[in-house]
């Protein structure tokens, strides 16, 4: 009856230090998710760029400059940090977005729950990291993405 105990102690003890290693510790998981609301929240602060550069026919100088009190838009924050993201205007249609990564997406396959793109943007667009302070920059085709000055009235 003791073999059959310990037998069945080793085997448990054995399945979860086997889980560890296949699915990763709890704080690897963990640091994983927020990398991922990262990534989603620099797509969404892509395409309200673009929005604002289709309604002004020019980027804004800061983040804040997004914030809207119709729509209730609020850029977002590290989601582990609650510090803003970086964001840097490089010229009239470039621009750069910059986050802190605790680890990396180019050793992982692409996730089912992938965040799915907003129509304003290419939905191949590469977000992929290392760890660390990561910038990503962005150039706005005028010729897809027309600015309200741009657009003409239809013609019937």
């Amino acid at each position: 009856m003791k073999i059959f105990i310990y037998s069945v102690i080793i085997i448990v003890a054995a399945s979860i230090v086997a889980g560890f290693f296949i699915v990763g510790s709890p704080q690897t998981e963990r640091m994983r998710r927020f990398d991922q609301q990262r990534v989603e929240n620099l797509t969404i602060l892509q395409s309200e760029i673009i929005n604002y550069w289709i309604q002004k026919d020019y980027l804004p100088t800061s983040l804040n400059d997004l914030k809207n009190d119709i729509t209730g838009f609020v850029p977002p924050s590290d989601p582990e940090s609650n510090i803003p993201y970086n964001y840097r205007l490089i010229n009239k249609l470039s621009f750069e977005l910059c986050a802190n990564f605790k680890t990396t997406s180019k050793k992982q396959p692409q996730a089912a729950t992938a965040p799915i793109p907003a129509p304003y943007y290419e939905q191949n667009q590469n977000w992929s990291h290392d760890i660390g302070h990561i910038c990503f920059t962005r150039t706005i085709d005028p010729e897809l993405y027309s600015t309200q000055k741009t657009k003409r009235a239809p013609t019937y």
